[in-house]
Parts: C-alpha cells; sequence; structure tokens
C-alpha cells in the first residue's frame, strides 16, 4: 500500500508526541514542522500533490494555522490540498475563521486515536474525490455552449460521477462545480433513494463496507427501480440545477452549515462545502427531496 503523505504542523512537543503515537502504525507518512513558517517552506520545497493532507494546530509563533490556510488558499496548485486545523471545544472563534478561509475539517482538543483517523480518512476521501473528478474532467468533450435546458436521470454512483462532470463543464470553474454537485447527487442516492441514515453510514465508512452496502440496496427488490431526476436551465447569466431523489426527504437545514456536534464524525460535510465553496445558492425544496443549486460562474 502506498503510504499518505501527511504533514503535521505543531508548536507543542507534547502535542506533536500524541500525534505521532496515534499514527505510527497507520499508513502515513509523516513530516513534521514547528510553526506555519516551517510549514509554508517544507510546502514550496514539494510538489504541489506531494501532501494529501495537513494537520495544523491554530495557535503557534511566527506563523499561524489560519495564517498558514489563508496563504494555501491564495495558492492555486495548493488550495484544494485539506487542512485539519486543531482547536480547543471552546474555540468556535477560531473555527469560523477557518470556515471563512474554507477549511471544513477540525480537530477538537482532547483528541482521541479513533476521532483522529476517522477525520484525517474522511479529509483524504474528500481529497481523492476532488482529484479523481479533476483528472476525469480533463477527458470529458465540453458540453455545447447552446444547451439551455435539460432532464437527466442516473441510479448510480458513476453516472452521479459522470453527469456532474459532464454539467460542471458548463461553468468556468468546473473542478469546483463538480464536487459540489457530486456531493448532492451521491447524497440523492445513498441518503434518498436508498435510505442509509447518518447513522448507518458512520457505522458503513467505519467498517468500510459502505460501497458494498450501496451496491446490495441497488439490486434490491425495495430500491432498484427508484432514480434521480436533473433539471438543468441556463439563462439570464445563471445555471440552475435542480436534483430530486424519490426518498422520504430529510432535515436539510441542519446540514447546511457546521456543527460542533458532527465535527469529527467520518462524513456529513458535503452538502455544507457545497453550499459554502461551489454555488452562488442552495436551498432545498419538497421537504428535502429536491436539491436547488445556482451558479453564475459560466
Amino acid at each position: 500500500m502506498k503510504l499518505k503523505n501527511l504533514l503535521l504542523v505543531e508548536d507543542e512537543l507534547t502535542s506533536l508526541k500524541l500525534l505521532e503515537f496515534f499514527l505510527k502504525d497507520e499508513p502515513f507518512k509523516l513530516t513534521i514542522a514547528r510553526n506555519g513558517k516551517q510549514a509554508s517552506e517544507i510546502l514550496a520545497n514539494h510538489s504541489p500533490d506531494h501532501f494529501q493532507c495537513i494537520i495544523s494546530d491554530i495557535n503557534m509563533p511566527e506563523m499561524s494555522g489560519i495564517d498558514l490556510l489563508k496563504q494555501l488558499k491564495q495558492d492555486p496548485d495548493r488550495k484544494h490540498i485539506p487542512v485539519i486545523l486543531q482547536t480547543a471545544v471552546s474555540g468556535e472563534e477560531d473555527i469560523q475563521k477557518g470556515l471563512e478561509l474554507g477549511a471544513f475539517y477540525y480537530l477538537l482538543k482532547p483528541i482521541t486515536k479513533e476521532t483522529l483517523i476517522s477525520l484525517i480518512t474522511a479529509a483524504l476521501q474528500d481529497y481523492e474525490n476532488y482529484r479523481e473528478a479533476a483528472r476525469s474532467l480533463h477527458e470529458i468533450k465540453e458540453p455545447s455552449p447552446l444547451l439551455k435546458s435539460g432532464q437527466f436521470t442516473f441510479k448510480t454512483i458513476k453516472e452521479a460521477k459522470n453527469l456532474a462532470q459532464f454539467l460542471a463543464l458548463m461553468t468556468n470553474e468546473p473542478e469546483t462545480i463538480a464536487m459540489g454537485l457530486l456531493e448532492l447527487m451521491v447524497n440523492a442516492i445513498e441518503h434518498g433513494n436508498l435510505g442509509i441514515t447518518y447513522d448507518e453510514k458512520t457505522q458503513l465508512v467505519a467498517t468500510g463496507e459502505l460501497k458494498n452496502e450501496i451496491s446490495r440496496r441497488l439490486t434490491s427488490s425495495e430500491h432498484r427501480e427508484k432514480f434521480v431526476t436533473v433539471d438543468l436551465n441556463r439563462g439570464d447569466g445563471k445555471l440552475t440545477i435542480s436534483i430530486k431523489d424519490m426518498g422520504k426527504g430529510f432535515e436539510f437545514e441542519k446540514y447546511m452549515d457546521f456543527s460542533l456536534e458532527r465535527a469529527m464524525d467520518n462524513h456529513g460535510r458535503g452538502i455544507m462545502m457545497a453550499n459554502k465553496l461551489s454555488f452562488d445558492a442552495l436551498g432545498y425544496a419538497d421537504n428535502g427531496t429536491t436539491a436547488v443549486c445556482v451558479t453564475s460562474k459560466l
């Protein structure tokens, strides 16, 4: 198994040793920086795709974790590397600053090995999804700019990926839009059509059984006739896409923004990330069975 490269940024020796202890038997190659400035120099001395994840304390001398994050987000080659920020449960102000800069992973102290591994796994999977989308976008023929409206249907995760990438090419930020669309489409399959609950997904991700369970439910008599409908309308300088599943709906409001209660869960950030990063506007209708997203990035 190829090791994932992680950059640990921590000035406090005890905290650093704890992180190293928790990760010593995991499939990661660790690089250490004692502050944001050192981390910035290390990043500059490696290729943009060398590190798959950065774990950083917030309060450090010379350069804070927030300043490091700000620098990363201004770097077009590294801005998508996931950054996990360490903070106290009481550090809501720090979390708000991080959210404004596009950080969606938080390690709330005191940490445990289970929550650390869970959060790293989630960040790495999200990053791999982004990289896969970016690679695929370069291989897809650009859709016709004359496409003003259309309706599409899909059932599987693979079909969702293909459609998200195709539609995203109608915009001038296809990688960002594709990730947002994919998050909404996957949610429509998993939680909408297949009825996988939040707690069930938490357990399935932890045991590595999510893909198998999705495959099983897709072929079951209860779910095999279900599909997701996507409607597209383009006009007045904006693109509106609605994604409707055949489920019972869900309490979408609590997933639109960050929640301390779910901060270290191994999933549950997709809708928030789509809302914050991908679209000008995102809302739900029909009790949560229909996601409506709007972008002017054309």
